[in-house]
């Protein structure tokens, strides 16, 4: 597991720290997010806007466009912060995941789920831990989620691992107002 900062190491940018030009990038990551306000995490991502709009673009994509339904997206997003350390993440997403797994989530325990979520959240796990993903696997879920599907699920894992990077690297703090929940033994 990533271990985070003691403190934020980079200050959040705002909205007014940006130029004109730059305002519709911070103005379309609060819109597609459906908030009210700039998480932490691309508040400080804003500090280099076109990072933002990047990072926040693949983002974009598999939470809101991807082949995977809603329930197993914000699984394979606990299963992947859970193995990277990711509490920021974590911590925004294990309400959303349904309640009969959130004790459960991002541990072998949930290997034995039918298809396609066990094995996706075992690929999840072994590939965000690092672990050799073997042929079989990828096999199944092929047949289980089509080519786009184990596309969007493979990017999705990257995805959160980089967050997971980045917030263990810069210290980012959860929100103000989210729960924290302990990883799950």
């Amino acid at each position: 597991m990533t271990s985070y900062a003691a403190a934020p190491r980079l200050p959040r940018a705002e909205r007014d720290d940006l130029s004109a030009e730059q305002v519709p990038i911070w103005d379309h990551v609060v819109a597609t997010r459906k908030l009210a306000f700039m998480p932490n995490m691309f508040a400080v991502m804003g500090q280099s806007p076109e990072a933002l709009r990047a990072v926040a673009s693949v983002g974009e994509h598999v939470r809101w466009h991807s082949a995977l339904d809603n329930d197993l997206r914000e699984m394979v997003i606990c299963t992947v912060s859970q193995a990277v350390g990711n509490v920021f993440e974590w911590d925004h997403h294990i309400h959303k995941v349904p309640e009969r797994f959130q004790a459960v989530v991002g541990t072998p325990a949930m290997d034995s789920e039918p298809a396609p979520v066990g094995p996706a959240l075992r690929l999840a796990r072994l590939a965000a831990s690092g672990e050799d993903v073997d042929d079989a696997l990828v096999a199944e879920l092929r047949t289980e989620l089509g080519d786009a599907g184990l596309v969007d699920l493979v990017v999705m894992i990257g995805y959160y691992q980089l967050l997971g990077s980045f917030c263990a690297v810069l210290g980012i703090e959860v929100d103000e107002g989210v729960a924290h929940v302990p990883f799950n033994d």
